[in-house]
């Protein structure tokens, strides 16, 4: 079967939430503002928007300038772009009851494969679903980005043994865990995965949703010298016969 044959037959899972005014932004993050009278019909001829917005908003990614400062760190823009076009596999951890704060281990993630019949591939996108979507709304996005769990070092450690070429999460920061807006844990951020040169993804929604395993296409925003970009995350699996 040739590459168009299998996309026309594939089944596209949209797991970007909307950008708008009010989407849920990290404490202290940038506001959104979209101005929708930029240029009208009547005035302009045509209608087009302006938009003003941080580098990490809605579902978007985190390069390793995002964590790191100095020669080392790398900005969005110097990350290939076929690192955001990967095979990926969905650790489903909504069943653990995780509060925000909480850290889920490596154990969790060997059951959620065994629950898959997978496992994580080298350069796979690994997509952690702790079931925060459900929060997503909660006090206007206020709790949902102040309030998340993370992952463990072990955990963390796990997934670059596996050779995880992007981590992603259905939270706004992904393996780190938050309570009330104060960190309680970002070993991902700070030692496992932006300083081993592995991006990470936020934000994304309909985890829950989707089959454990197909394919990740979600590039950012070519920004130079970005600390990140947003996305828009698309999940293209096989479409059911």
């Amino acid at each position: 079967m040739s590459l168009i044959e299998a996309i026309r037959r594939a089944q596209i899972f949209d797991a970007s939430p909307l950008i708008w005014n009010g989407t849920p932004l990290f404490p202290g993050h940038p506001p959104i503002e979209i101005d929708s009278r930029a240029r009208t019909h009547d005035r302009d001829g045509y209608f087009l928007q302006t938009l003003s917005l941080g580098e990490h908003t809605g579902s978007h990614a985190d390069a390793p300038a995002h964590a790191l400062s100095g020669p080392s760190r790398q900005t969005i823009d110097a990350i290939p772009v076929d690192r955001f076009v990967a095979p990926y596999l969905v650790y489903d951890l909504s069943g653990l009851g995780l509060g925000p704060g909480d850290l889920a281990t490596a154990d969790d993630l060997r059951e959620a494969e065994r629950a898959t019949g997978h496992a994580l591939e080298p350069a796979d996108a690994a997509l952690i679903h702790f079931g925060w979507e459900r929060h997503y709304l909660d006090d206007g996005g206020t709790w949902w980005a102040a309030n998340a769990p993370g992952l463990a070092a072990d955990a963390c450690a796990y997934l670059v043994d596996r050779g995880a070429g992007l981590v992603g999460s259905d939270t706004a920061t992904c393996d780190t865990a938050v309570r009330d807006g104060m960190i309680v844990s970002d070993v991902g951020h700070q030692i496992y995965f932006l300083p081993n040169g592995i991006p990470i993804v936020e934000g994304l929604v309909g985890l829950g949703t989707v089959p454990p395993r197909g394919i990740f296409v979600g590039a950012p925003l070519k920004v130079s010298g970005g600390s990140g970009a947003p996305l828009r995350a698309l999940l293209i699996v096989e479409r059911d016969a």
